[in-house]
């Protein structure tokens, strides 16, 4: 890639006006707390339904969506839509071309602008933080969530040992018509319906304001992520990361998700393949891919032979709690739309046909497929599936190649990688383990980092000194090296 030397504050490529916007609000309180509050928010979507019901959770989302869009008003001139991921535009256009054929147009529309508002919010934040700013702010909204929770499954256990119900529910009437039990109270409708069961002194599984054991662990093993690369970045002393990345996995044990305990377990290798990569040349890292592949294949052997075993250990059954069942009957309404899918919803709508009364639980709706490849198959068809998985393996290369590729070198010699390369990474692996027994991929707080962690990755705009390999100059504008001094705090 050819590339030339200019002072950081003459650029005049098209990367100078977002460069121009992030100079403006270098470690801006206000942008980084919208960001945490926005995170929170994607990720916790359930505190708030929970606690406001959908209409406050509606107000909530609102105001997101509201300064979302003024950030990009605010950018002169806008990105344009060849600088985004080609696969999220592709997969977000063949959504919208699904409501065409789809046999239930409103629940799909709804689902579309949910999915597109998304897209947007991720893209406001994608070209307005720099790459320290997104982790404070992520790392903060994760640990708002585990606090909050943890504080929550004690506060239940000590002065509600029976559990307690989301405070949407104890609206007159509002039970009733919701499980469809006669005079439901909180001891006679199934624990699903409970936001927490109070079990944290008790050994069982927790939930937090999350409701969910499940998306609580998932949001615990985010949040050591985040601490633990703050830890490695020097943003966070000593003490109070160790004590966040105990409380982390303090709270993954008590969730006893078996998913997030494998997620654990592959985001410590990707940590490991990190630093082996690094210091490798390009062909020893494809002797590395292949020696991975490899082992993956065999692991792969392994669990099929003896699932029930290896399950048994983690006190699962063989089916993943019952997915077995979930994804036959997926399958079996894939197979009829095997092209084009049946619609995009996201989020099943338990009131219309064919999910009304599809899966059910103990009175429970199931609203999503626990695999999000499934899920996009059924409701895109083989080709919104094939720009989906486009979307995660181009975002697993690309943020891969930030993580083991050193920044380009200046007059004063090869620069270190960034404390923070990693990041992108290890949150695509941690996303993209649980995608395979969970649909949330496809929405809220997933989806909103997937986005953000695919534009952020296609546009590089975050980490300047972390160029691309090559450039072509009619679609992106060329791409000046910086000035290393000049990009301290961005």
């Amino acid at each position: 890639m050819s590339s030339t030397r200019i002072p950081a504050d003459s650029i005049a490529t098209e990367r100078a006006p977002w460069r121009r916007f992030v100079s403006r609000v270098p470690g801006s309180p206000g942008l980084t707390a919208f960001a945490t509050f926005t995170f929170f928010t994607a990720f916790a979507g359930d505190f708030w339904r929970n606690l406001l019901t959908w209409y406050g959770f509606g107000v909530v989302v609102a105001i997101i969506i509201g300064v979302a869009i003024w950030l990009l008003a605010s950018k002169k001139p806008l990105p344009k839509i060849m600088h985004l991921p080609s696969a999220l535009v592709a997969f977000v256009v063949w959504c919208a071309f699904s409501i065409i054929w789809s046999a239930y147009r409103p629940e799909s529309l709804l689902g579309f602008g949910i999915q597109l508002v998304t897209v947007i919010v991720a893209l406001a934040l994608a070209v307005s933080l720099t790459k320290p700013q997104f982790l404070r702010a992520f790392s903060a909204a994760m640990r708002w969530i585990l606090g909050l929770s943890l504080a929550f499954e004690v506060l239940v256990a000590i002065f509600f040992p029976a559990g307690v119900l989301p405070l949407a529910l104890l609206i007159p009437g509002q039970l009733e018509r919701v499980s469809g039990i006669p005079g439901a109270t909180a001891e006679t409708v199934p624990a699903a319906f409970l936001w927490s069961q109070g079990h944290i002194f008790a050994g069982s599984a927790i939930q937090g304001i999350l409701g969910n054991r499940n998306l609580l662990a998932m949001a615990a093993l985010l949040c050591v992520i985040a601490v633990a690369v703050q830890w490695y970045a020097k943003q966070m002393k000593r003490w109070p990361a160790i004590t966040w990345i105990v409380l982390g996995l303090v709270a993954i044990l008590l969730c006893k998700s078996a998913t997030v305990f494998v997620g654990c377990a592959v985001v410590l290798l990707a940590v490991a393949l990190v630093f082996i990569a690094r210091p490798l040349s390009n062909a020893q890292r494809w002797g590395m891919y292949g020696a991975v592949f490899a082992i993956m294949l065999v692991v792969g052997w392994i669990v099929l032979q003896f699932n029930t075993q290896l399950f048994g250990l983690i006190n699962r059954s063989s089916d993943m709690s019952g997915r077995g069942d979930i994804w036959a009957e997926v399958g079996r309404l894939g197979s009829e739309h095997w092209l084009t899918g049946m619609g995009w919803i996201s989020y099943w709508a338990p009131w219309v046909e064919p999910f009304k009364g599809l899966l059910v639980v103990d009175g429970v709706h199931f609203l999503q497929a626990h695999n999000a490849y499934l899920d996009v198959w059924m409701q895109t068809g083989l080709i919104g599936a094939f720009f989906f998985v486009g979307i995660v393996l181009s975002t697993l290369i690309r943020t891969w190649w930030l993580a083991v590729d050193r920044p380009q070198t200046d007059a004063s010699g090869p620069r270190d990688f960034p404390p923070t390369a990693m990041l992108a990474f290890l949150l695509m692996v941690a996303l993209t383990v649980q995608s395979l027994t969970e649909s949330r991929l496809l929405v809220e707080g997933n989806w909103l980092l997937l986005c953000y962690l695919a534009i952020y990755s296609k546009l590089r705009i975050q980490d300047l000194p972390a160029l691309p390999r090559r450039t072509i100059s009619t679609k992106t504008g060329p791409l000046p090296i910086v000035e290393r001094n000049k990009l301290e705090g961005v």
